[in-house]
């Protein structure tokens, strides 16, 4: 039954809705929360796909994959919209940022469009969603991790698995997991070189 009505609906796509929701936005400064009244309708993958993106900037990865983690988490536990702490939501972005990201982000997607439709429904509702939720708390940790360009990979992973959410895409849910796990190995990698780098430079005499 839930598949047969999410096949049946039609829904705004991804560019149109975040056109829209950043050409509302004024003044200097956007809480999350307010960017996140916005995208509830919906639910996760709108709120997963700003994040991703906020994932890839140096400076705020740590940030944005800290507030992944919540969404992440509800996901897992079968909440059907995502919620955050108070502090959270009250934390502000940049208008003039989130505006240059929307300008540069908004043609790729909607060159992306073109290849997405809702197809294999079951990797995008429960209990698949539940799994996704999983895996993104895993990247949300690699995000995290203070190593150049550690972040790239599971950003990229992200931006697939909110994508498809967004979309009802199940084979771009698949690519997303997949990159997901390369992400994750990446991960594991870049933190065991850089424990061993340390390891050696604590080692030497001074």
């Amino acid at each position: 039954m839930i598949i047969k009505r999410l096949a049946s609906r039609t829904e705004e796509r991804t560019s149109a809705l975040l056109t829209r929701v950043l050409t509302k936005l004024s003044g200097n400064t956007v809480s999350m929360g307010y960017i996140m009244l916005q995208l509830r309708r919906r639910s996760f993958g709108g709120i997963l796909l700003l994040l991703a993106t906020l994932c890839l900037l140096p400076g705020i990865s740590f940030f944005a994959g800290l507030i992944i983690i919540f969404p992440g988490l509800q996901m897992v536990l079968g909440l059907r919209a995502p919620l955050l702490p108070r502090f959270l939501r009250k934390h502000e972005y940049g208008v003039a940022l989130l505006k240059e990201l929307g300008e540069s982000a908004i043609p790729w997607i909607q060159r992306f469009e073109r290849f997405v439709k809702p197809r294999w429904l079951l990797l995008t509702v429960p209990p698949m969603t539940n799994l996704i939720g999983l895996m993104i708390i895993a990247l949300a940790f690699v995000v995290m991790l203070p190593l150049p360009f550690s972040n790239l990979p599971p950003s990229i992973s992200l931006l697939c698995l909110a994508f498809g959410l967004l979309e009802r895409d199940g084979l771009v849910v698949f690519i997303g997991l997949i990159a997901g796990l390369v992400a994750l190995i990446i991960g594991v990698v870049i933190s065991y070189i850089a424990y061993r780098g340390v390891n050696v430079f604590f080692a030497q005499p001074f």
